[in-house]
């Protein structure tokens, strides 16, 4: 009986002692999870807050985008009016060195000029129809003819121009002759022959009246009753020197037609 009640005790202790066991072990079960949790908790808010500074920077990144493509059409565009200026430019340049040139040539003229005597500028020259053997004498003469067309005498302009025209001595300035004879027979209402010689100068090549014969050609056409011949020869001038104050004339001419 005694064995009994020994034996009964002893398997209540070790039902106290195992049951204190399988407490403890379940509390660290507990106590892991919640540590788990935790731990996930943190590790979200921070992959939250990660996206959230990503998020600001494709922001700024399609701001900085956008201000680029502004600045590169705003460069396309100056790049476009650049190279319209340049070419405006580069015209304009090719326009001053051709009349760089013809300036030179006149400034030799005029130092050929300056030999005149007194009694030349007074018109001691008679009629200018003498032999014209130098370039002086070839612009005292011109400017004779020049002075007589001012005071309205033609005839005797043109008398003076034409014998010039047969000169050789200043080739750059024969046109001018032949261009000025035109002159006169318009000023005497001789149209045919006018439109003739301005036609001459136009034929000659490089000339300093070819615009100014351009457009008295066309006036010429005008009173011959050739308005469709005026109106062709004013749209030629524009076409090849489009820029020139002669040009412009001619476009006025052209709408009073």
């Amino acid at each position: 009986m005694k064995r009994s009640l020994h034996g009964a005790s002893y398997l209540l202790i070790a039902l106290f002692f195992a049951a204190n066991l399988l407490l403890a072990g379940c509390g660290s079960s507990v106590e892991s999870s919640k540590v788990s949790a935790d731990s996930l908790t943190f590790e979200n808010q921070q992959l939250q807050a990660q996206n959230s500074q990503m998020r600001k920077s494709v922001t700024q990144l399609e701001q900085e985008k956008k201000a680029l493509n502004a600045k590169v059409a705003d460069l396309s565009s100056r790049l476009g009016q650049s190279s319209q200026q340049w070419q405006d430019l580069q015209d304009l340049q090719a326009r001053v060195n051709q009349l760089d040139s013809e300036l030179t040539i006149q400034k030799q003229l005029n130092r050929d000029l300056s030999a005149r005597s007194a009694d030349a500028e007074r018109g001691s020259l008679g009629s200018g129809l003498g032999p014209v053997t130098t370039q002086a004498e070839f612009m005292q003469g011109y400017d004779h003819g020049l002075n007589l067309f001012k005071t309205r005498k033609y005839s005797e302009a043109l008398a003076i121009f034409s014998n010039l025209s047969g000169s050789k001595v200043v080739p750059n300035m024969t046109s001018n002759a032949v261009y000025w004879m035109g002159e006169c027979y318009y000023a005497q209402q001789k149209y045919t022959d006018a439109a003739n010689s301005f036609k001459s100068v136009l034929a000659s090549g490089h000339s300093y009246k070819t615009g100014a014969a351009y457009l008295m050609l066309g006036m010429s056409y005008v009173h011959l009753g050739n308005k469709p011949e005026a109106r062709a020869t004013w749209e030629e001038l524009i076409s090849k020197d489009p820029k020139s104050q002669y040009a412009a004339r001619a476009k006025e001419f052209i709408a009073q037609l």
